[in-house]
């Protein structure tokens, strides 16, 4: 059935004439007359009203359920090039679309957060050079993760959000501050975590050259 077949139907199992339905809407009963047979299309705010009056949901009116995938395909299409029905699913959908938005980007923050846990998880600072740190030494870096904690994070976050170019750029630069001994925190044996530091960052940019 077409949609003004359907709109038809819904009009008749509500018991309604079409001069009734004209009137709910203040347009002239031709116009039911036109949608019903597929002459012409109502607007999309003429069809929610229809909606409305009929109790309905407008997707109900369509030939197939569309996929979430088929409405993003929709919404890339120009506004010219998309059929009736397509621009209905779309603007229908909106809430629906909406909340799967919503969700994937929930997935893919929890799977950032996943992996940047792990990353600081496995690049502990003091579990890799606490034991040639003294007391001192240990409790100033400790104390300071505590407070820049979440900036560190942020930088993490920033480094996973970045092209393969920019992390490539980020990483020469992160390579450059630390060659520089005066950028460095005054820490014993900080030759140890600037050699294996400057180690790690030249392998993450040759896999990422791999890439």
């Amino acid at each position: 059935m077409t949609i003004g077949e359907k709109l038809k139907e819904a009009r008749l199992a509500k018991g309604l004439k079409q001069s009734d339905v004209a009137s709910k809407l203040g347009c002239a009963a031709t116009s039911l007359t036109n949608w019903e047979k597929g002459k012409v299309n109502p607007s999309l705010e003429v069809l929610s009203s229809l909606c409305q009056i009929y109790e309905i949901s407008a997707l109900s009116l369509l030939s197939k359920k569309y996929r979430y995938e088929d409405l993003v395909a929709i919404a890339d299409k120009p506004v010219p090039d998309r059929s009736y029905e397509e621009q209905v699913a779309l603007n229908f959908s909106q809430p629906i679309l909406s909340k799967l938005i919503a969700a994937d980007a929930a997935r893919r923050d929890a799977e950032t957060n996943a992996r940047t846990a792990a990353f600081l998880q496995n690049t502990n600072l003091l579990e890799r050079f606490g034991g040639q740190m003294d007391k001192s030494e240990i409790d100033a870096v400790r104390n300071e993760y505590d407070a820049h904690g979440s900036a560190d994070q942020d930088i993490l976050f920033a480094f996973h959000s970045l092209n393969k170019e920019g992390k490539l750029a980020f990483l020469s630069m992160l390579s450059g501050m630390i060659s520089d001994q005066d950028n460095l925190q005054p820490f014993s044996r900080m030759d140890v975590a600037k050699e294996y530091t400057l180690k790690k960052i030249s392998e993450e940019k040759d896999a990422l050259r791999k890439e």
